[in-house]
């Protein structure tokens, strides 16, 4: 009866495990005809489907804040983002790329990574920190990096009125990773140049080479 329980939890935990779906991990099984019914555009040259939004409203803000003299926001809205699902060779996904500036959305796959991920990894350079983990044959990725922009109030006839403000804002960036390598012409094309300059005894060296 002890043995049956046991084996009864250990199977719960892994019908647990597997129910939590990996955000964003849809579009690597996505069909061409899927990635069109979603608005993704495709790129021939770089064989990756991409889909984006920029706040049409911010835009018309600015214009609206450069004819009153106003301050202008040049920040990248919280509604903004970018997907962009890497091809790899046989219509298979290599990875999937998902940039956005909501402080919500990063906190909810960061609890995601901490509570499912295997090997958690946590480095910081500068402004960048980075989460990396394994989750079901996965590579996971998760980067919060701040930028600083500066702006300075609209145009003015008085070099007086004219006031620099320094503004800073996160961007953030989730990866996932498959074991697909990426492939496009480009791609190809980049590998042949470098294989040509290793021939000739041009291959570059890294920083690391030098050490």
């Amino acid at each position: 009866m002890k043995r049956f329980l046991v084996l009864a939890f250990a199977l719960c935990m892994a019908l647990a495990v597997n129910a939590q779906e990996l955000p964003y991990s849809k579009y690597l099984d996505y069909s061409k005809q899927e990635f069109r019914d979603s608005q993704f555009k495709y790129n021939k040259k770089t064989n990756s489907w991409t889909l984006f939004r920029v706040s049409g409203l911010g835009t018309t803000i600015n214009v609206l804040a450069i004819l009153v003299d106003a301050y202008e926001d040049i920040r990248p809205s919280h509604n903004d983002y970018k997907i962009t699902v890497q091809m790899g060779q046989d219509d298979k996904a290599s990875d999937v790329r998902v940039v956005f500036y909501n402080d919500e959305t990063y906190h909810k796959l960061l609890t995601f990574i901490m509570d499912n991920g295997e090997k958690l990894l946590e480095t910081s350079s500068g402004k960048l920190i980075k989460h990396q983990a394994l989750f079901n044959g996965y590579n996971l990725e998760l980067n919060m990096e701040q930028h600083i922009v500066s702006r300075t109030s609209a145009r003015t006839f008085d070099p007086k009125a004219v006031k620099n403000v320094d503004e800073s804002y996160n961007e953030y960036e989730f990866i996932i990773k498959t074991d697909v390598a990426p492939w496009s012409k480009r791609i190809e094309k980049q590998l042949m140049k470098q294989a040509k300059r290793d021939a000739k005894g041009k291959k570059k060296r890294h920083v690391e080479d030098l050490m």
